[in-house]
């Protein structure tokens, strides 16, 4: 008895290492693997088939039997199953050879059984190729038998009848095939060993030497299991998923992100990963993003856009501002939109009437300031009409010259108010037919003047 309580202690501590591992590594695993998670999990089944015993009583040991199982699947690799199992043991010495004098005797045991065992689908050990729809699998656990053992002699002197009814503990181990049918039914064919640690549980027991050998058992049969999880909207059972398709998968989508990165369609220097504007035409200049650059935000690309430096975002498909009134102030800046046709107008597209020549003393004017962004020489629709206001003084006082004096004190700064001067002189006589030679230029050194750096003065030379 000692021995034997050794052995089973020996035996439990093996399968709770075994089963620790097995869960620990494969429970990594799946939790690696985002297809894994939510797959079905549980299974319960069905068996039916026939015994054989292994006992005292050799021949004629075809028995019957029927079980019931529930399975959970911890990884595509290892399970744990509980099974429950009833059936009958059967066997017969009338045709043995030895001299016991005990031949005549024969045996019925009625049992049923309780295991829990590991099952290892070997069939999805190899990550290199697909998973089928046929695996193999094996078993190894622990269980309970319960035996209602009748056994009959032949021989009146050691009496007719013998019983055996106790509980014992037996190490199942077992392989098996099964097929995947579909998503809801597995079918299968197994075989399992029942080893035992008693000599009973064939009800012979006279102490001979034939009756030295533990009795044990064996079933084989077909099953039928039914697949279920927690997740609803999984239909795929982990035991029928590649443990590597995800990775598969990843593979093929980062190749397939490699080749969007290097492939460029519109030839932009834009991959199309990146590219929001797959179709921008050859040529056409282009953010990091793939789309046309637009340098005044209007909405339309500097290609196609006629004014590429819009005050306003209201522009007409050239990138032209709008101008209803035709006033040279676009709407968004027009404080009058509905000026009259060539009414003369100020920087706000305000319409305002000339006073007669009558009414200028051409020896004593005021002359306008004109004032510019900084670092730029373009003329701003904003002094439009100052500059129109100029051009009319200059016109209605035929010998008036004036001079156009910028702010500097460097050479760069010089060039800077010559380009703002001389745009100013283009403007007047482009705009106004005013002579070039009727406005000289100067240069002025003075940082006392608000805004010096920006602007241009006039002054009187002549009348």
């Amino acid at each position: 008895m000692n021995t034997t309580t050794k052995i089973m202690k020996s035996l439990k501590s093996l399968l709770l290492v075994v089963a620790i591992l097995g869960y620990t590594c494969t429970h990594a695993q799946s939790d690696y693997f985002s297809k894994i998670n939510p797959a079905k999990k549980f299974s319960a089944g069905i068996n039916l088939g026939l015994t054989n015993s292994f006992t005292d009583a050799p021949t004629n040991n075809a028995g019957n039997a029927f079980g019931l199982n529930v399975k959970y699947s911890v990884s595509h690799t290892v399970g744990l199953r509980m099974s429950y199992m009833a059936g009958s043991l059967k066997g017969d010495r009338s045709n043995t050879s030895e001299s016991s004098g005990l031949n005549s005797f024969n045996f019925q045991n009625n049992f049923s059984t309780f295991d829990l065992s590991a099952v290892f689908t070997l069939g999805n050990i190899s990550w290199l190729r697909n998973v089928r729809d046929l695996q193999y699998y094996s078993t190894l656990g622990l269980g309970i038998m319960s035996n209602n053992s009748t056994g009959e002699f032949g021989d009146p002197s050691e009496g007719s009848r013998s019983e055996y009814s106790e509980s014992n503990v037996f190490v199942p181990f077992g392989v098996g095939l099964k097929y995947n049918l579909n998503e809801k039914f597995d079918i299968g064919l197994s075989t399992q060993f029942n080893f035992t640690f008693v000599d009973e549980i064939d009800a012979f027991n006279p102490n001979v030497i034939a009756n030295k050998n533990n009795d044990n058992s064996n079933f084989t049969g077909i099953s039928v299991a039914y697949k279920f999880g927690t997740d609803k909207n999984q239909t795929t059972h982990l035991d029928w998923i590649n443990p590597v398709e995800s990775i598969y998968n990843d593979i093929d989508s980062i190749n397939n992100s490699l080749k969007n990165l290097m492939a460029d369609t519109d030839g932009d220097g834009v991959g199309d990963y990146f590219d929001k504007d797959n179709e921008t035409p050859e040529g056409v200049k282009t953010y990091g993003d793939g789309t046309a650059v637009d340098t005044d935000g209007d909405g339309v690309p500097d290609s196609n856009d006629k004014e590429v430096f819009s005050l306003v975002t209201d522009v007409d498909a050239d990138g032209v501002a709008k101008d209803d009134d035709g006033d040279g102030i676009p709407n968004a800046l027009d404080a009058e939109p509905n000026s009259a046709a060539g009414a003369r107008v100020d920087s706000k597209g305000k319409a305002f009437e000339i006073k007669e020549y009558s009414a200028y003393n051409c020896d004593n004017i005021t002359l306008p300031t004109v004032m510019f962004d900084n670092g730029s020489s373009k003329i701003s629709p904003s002094s439009y009409g100052t500059l129109y206001s100029l051009a009319e003084k200059l016109r209605m006082c035929p010998s008036l010259s004036v001079v156009a004096t910028g702010y500097t004190r460097s050479k760069s700064g010089e060039r800077l108010a010559w380009k703002r001067a001389n745009s100013i002189i283009d403007h007047l006589e482009a705009n106004y037919g005013i002579e070039r030679s009727r406005i000289s230029t100067d240069y002025a050194s003075d940082s006392d003047v608000d805004y010096s750096s920006r602007r241009i003065d006039f002054s009187q030379t002549g009348n």
